[in-house]
């Protein structure tokens, strides 16, 4: 009589999948999102030099890491989450970090549509006689008129950082696939 094979593990590697997203992916989104602006909306490579330049020098790492988590946390959580059922359920050889990368991509655009969302939400608060004030760091960053570069950021920062997070996990050997079964020799 052969005993039945033991259930597949799924919830062990998926919270430490969700962990490793949420601890990881906002600070590697968040380094990444600021110069991929600058350099999204620069006109020339020497423009890109000199805004990378000054955002290291003035704001620097630490500082992009709190609003990186305040935001981008959520994101990372729920990006974990996914691709901890699109690990489960991908083939053997699939290729799990652009999965990633798109599961990523999907969750930061998901928070672009929030920050536009709570932006407008302020200005209708408050009235239309804050606008003027709150449309530079609402409205502007996300316009089509130039603006688009911070929407891209944020899109491509996310993606990244789902990229990275997976590539961590394939070095840990988080994965929630159920682990391979090896023929067994019937007893004779």
């Amino acid at each position: 009589m052969i005993a039945d094979p033991p259930p597949p593990r799924f919830w062990a590697p998926a919270l430490g999948l969700v962990a490793l997203f949420g601890l990881l992916g906002p600070a590697v989104g968040g380094a990444l999102a600021i110069p991929l602006a600058f350099a999204f909306a620069a006109s020339s490579n020497a423009e890109v030099v000199s805004n990378i330049g000054w955002v290291a020098a003035a704001i620097g790492h630490a500082f992009v890491l709190i609003p990186a988590y305040l935001f981008g946390l959520g994101p990372a959580i729920g990006a974990g989450l996914v691709y901890a059922l699109a690990d489960s359920a991908a083939p053997e050889r699939a290729p799990r970090a652009l999965i990633a990368a798109a599961i990523g991509a999907l969750f930061a655009y998901g928070l672009v549509l929030a920050l536009i969302s709570l932006g407008t939400f302020i200005v209708g608060m408050f009235g239309e006689g804050w606008r003027d004030m709150l449309s530079d760091w609402i409205g502007s960053p996300f316009d089509e008129e130039g603006g688009g570069a911070l929407t891209e950021a944020i899109v491509v920062s996310g993606a990244a950082a789902a990229f990275v997070c997976s590539l961590a996990a394939s070095l840990l050997g988080l994965t929630t696939r159920a682990p391979a079964t090896t023929a067994r020799s019937a007893p004779k």
